[in-house]
């Protein structure tokens, strides 16, 4: 797993423009797109007691060893980025070996939470908008049936993704 943090920067912004780079960031490292997360924590780069939010960004990668092959492509491509939406980029590695690395993948959710795979509610239009009368009927009606099979739809389709990766290596 590669985690890029993000120390200097809205973490607000960085969501939404880290989605728009994050397929060609894992091309960058020579790696699957699913071997890629950022972290944007609420944090400052101050000097002499001034914000530096958007002017100076730090970027540290923690990376399994056997990407330092590709360190000066990915690099070269996280400050490419990254120098877009700020004056000043600084790119640490920080290398792991594989051993090091502990983690669980529950099988009975998805790896990730994503756009499609999250509850979403339906907008029902009225033909009065303006009505404050509170709704009175069963807004939870036949939630968790749907929940369910949207879940279940999601875990097949993840369970899929990871046969197909797992016949790839």
């Amino acid at each position: 797993m590669i985690i890029i943090s993000l120390m200097g920067v809205d973490q607000y912004q960085a969501q939404s423009f880290v989605q728009d780079i994050h397929e060609q960031t894992a091309q960058a490292f020579e790696c699957e797109p699913e071997d890629v997360l950022f972290y944007a924590p609420d944090s400052f780069l101050i000097y002499k007691g001034v914000d530096q939010t958007s002017y100076q960004l730090s970027v540290v990668v923690q990376a399994p060893c056997k990407y330092k092959v590709v360190e000066t492509q990915a690099a070269n491509f996280l400050i490419k980025v990254f120098s877009q939406n700020h004056v000043h980029v600084r790119v640490l590695f920080q290398y792991f070996e594989n051993e090091n690395e502990h983690e669980y993948i529950n099988p009975d959710y998805p790896r990730y939470m994503t756009d499609t795979n999250m509850a979403h509610f339906e907008h029902i239009d009225d033909e009065d908008e303006h009505d404050t009368a509170p709704y009175m009927g069963d807004a939870f009606k036949d939630y968790d049936e749907k929940v369910q099979a949207h879940e279940e739809e999601e875990m097949k389709a993840e369970k899929q993704r990871q046969a197909l990766r797992s016949d790839k290596k």
